[in-house]
């Protein structure tokens, strides 16, 4: 697992928004297949044997090493499935981790780190949703994963403070927690002393706190363009799943835009909408 130790939980969330407690794993992954060709799906009006598919959202808290997802003041993790069902059958499952929590992975008390939070869920030939399965398992956003790897620790100091600083300014929560507090608890990781704090807190702006948050990241990174060619895990789950979406609108198979808007500037906060 990616972890951050030093820095604050503001940190957590600028260089491993995504990162749970995770080894490194592959970039996809892929379940049981079965042969390819038609496997007795409902027939359709022209012949065509026809299957289903579902993708499903995955999340849990960023950073947490407890399962679930707790608030959506918190940014996620997002992991992606997709399966195929022909005749009753799954007979090809995907899954695409996204730098993160694998399906299926349990915490320390043997709870499933992720928790479903959406789907889409489609129809069509078994050759064709064999091909957008392979086109899933491609799909994720072109520009760089930002990860401790990808940044200095010193751009990484600057931007918390920067950030800290901001907050600081720009929030004001009432009760036992001031802002200032709540940069405290935020650096010190007490993550679940933050999401208590969070429901008192509101930005000058009057926006809830991701809101502002992405408010206060997009004025940090305006002065420095640092993140501008950076993705996180949220961004790569949204990709895959306007890939998905788009065959379901009947658009056909296509292979993801790597350079689409949604892989340019991390996406901290991902709350996905099914349609």
């Amino acid at each position: 697992m990616q972890r951050i130790l030093g820095f604050a939980a503001l940190a957590l969330c600028v260089t491993l928004a995504c990162s749970s407690n995770d080894a490194s794993s592959p970039a996809a992954g892929t379940g049981s297949v079965a042969g390819t060709g038609g496997i007795g799906g409902a027939t359709g009006d022209s012949g065509v044997d026809l299957c289903q598919a579902t993708f499903t959202w995955l999340q849990k808290d960023a950073y947490k090493e407890t399962a679930g997802r707790s608030s959506p003041l918190w940014p996620p993790h997002t992991t992606t499935t997709l399966d195929i069902t022909c005749d009753g059958t799954v007979v090809r499952s995907a899954f695409r981790e996204n730098h993160g929590t694998l399906p299926g992975e349990k915490d320390k008390n043997g709870d499933v780190f992720l928790v479903p939070v959406g789907k889409i869920e489609l129809s069509g030939p078994r050759a064709e949703l064999d091909a957008l399965a392979n086109a899933y398992e491609a799909c994720e956003c072109g520009t760089k994963f930002l990860s401790m790897d990808a940044l200095s620790d010193t751009v990484v100091q600057q931007l918390v403070a920067e950030l800290s600083a901001y907050v600081t300014a720009h929030l004001t929560c009432t009760g036992p927690d001031d802002a200032a507090a709540l940069v405290k608890k935020l650096q010190a990781g007490d993550i679940e002393g933050v999401l208590v704090a969070l429901p008192n807190c509101t930005w000058d702006s009057g926006s809830d706190f991701s809101g502002g948050f992405d408010a206060a990241l997009k004025a940090v990174v305006a002065a420095s363009e640092k993140l501008s060619d950076y993705h996180v895990c949220n961004n790569d789950a949204a990709l895959q799943a306007s890939l998905v979406d788009a065959y379901r609108k009947g658009t056909g198979v296509s292979s993801c835009d790597t350079n689409s808007p949604l892989c340019q500037g991390p996406m901290w906060f991902y709350n996905p909408s099914p349609p």
